[in-house]
């Protein structure tokens, strides 16, 4: 099933960096851990012209013309001087929310404008800054942090006192010995944007949970000892127990102990009224925190 080449980029997090180097800038969002930029603002930018049809858009620049559509990945370029266009694949479906488009990065790319850092560099050579909205910090208490993986796509990680209160489904709270056991969930629908290569693999491992939305969750220790195989989830004055084997399906290591050497891996299969593009606590053993899978 390939788990030994997915499971870890749930455990490398990693920081982004961003710096700020011109006066001009725009405003992206990010949905389902996918930075997206306005249309309209790029355009200007450029001095493009952008016509918003019925589900579509058109983009005419110098280097030829670009048409993307609603909710798609699918796109037509037509490179000045072709005689047609050319069907192109985006890495993610363009949006059109409110009246305005918003475009994954790769679709300016075929536009002559490149992304360098936080910068969108134009092709006359200046550059526009491309500001996201920050993850949520991380609990007050030090018992939970939002990470990101990479490429916008978030994590939460929970850190629990160790000892074996916890094992094998007990009832028992963590104890006071420390954060000497930690999980990391993240959405496995969105860990091909960490690392492409590993696609296939998580294609692999995502058959068979739909209708269901699978977390992947990892669990790390700091010495052997048992956990708790549970998890609470709540959204919207609703609230769900996943106990395993009660939607949680083992991916790797044991579900009563872990170790240094031997980390525990299992999907969480949330059901359909789970919305991850709106916050969600989780509980795990005596910690709670908060987080928004998809933006």
């Amino acid at each position: 099933m390939g788990r030994r080449r997915w499971l870890p980029l749930a455990l490398a997090a990693l920081s982004l960096a961003v710096t700020a180097a011109a006066a001009a800038s725009v405003t992206g969002m990010r949905v389902g851990g996918v930075p997206y930029a306005p249309a309209d603002a790029v355009a200007r930018a450029l001095g493009d012209i952008v016509v918003s049809g019925q589900g579509s858009l058109t983009w005419r620049t110098a280097r030829g013309t670009l048409t993307v559509f609603a909710d798609s990945p699918d796109a037509l370029w037509q490179e000045s001087g072709a005689s047609e266009a050319q069907t192109i694949g985006l890495s993610a479906p363009v949006l059109l929310r409110d009246g305005g488009w918003w475009l994954p990065l790769d679709a300016l790319d075929t536009l002559g404008v490149r992304v360098q850092g936080a910068d969108l560099l134009l092709p006359d050579g200046t550059t526009l800054v491309f500001r996201l909205p920050s993850l949520p910090a991380a609990g007050a208490d030090g018992r939970s942090q939002v990470d990101e993986l990479g490429n916008g796509v978030p994590a939460l990680r929970l850190f629990a006192g160790g000892g074996d209160a916890g094992a094998a489904g007990g009832s028992g709270a963590a104890t006071d010995a420390g954060p000497q056991v930690a999980a990391l969930l993240a959405d496995l629908d969105m860990l091909p944007l960490v690392d492409p290569s590993e696609r296939a693999a998580i294609d692999q491992a995502l058959e068979g949970t739909a209708p269901d939305k699978p977390l992947m969750v990892v669990v790390t220790a700091l010495q052997d000892g048992g956990w708790q195989p549970t998890f609470t989830l709540s959204q919207g004055g609703r609230s769900l127990e996943f106990r395993y084997p009660y939607r949680m399906r083992l991916v790797g290591g044991s579900p009563s102990r872990v170790g240094p050497d031997a980390p525990a891996s299992m999907l969480l299969l949330l059901p359909a009224w789970f919305n991850l593009y709106r916050p969600i606590t989780v509980s795990w053993q005596g910690v709670s925190a908060s987080i928004t899978f998809r933006r």
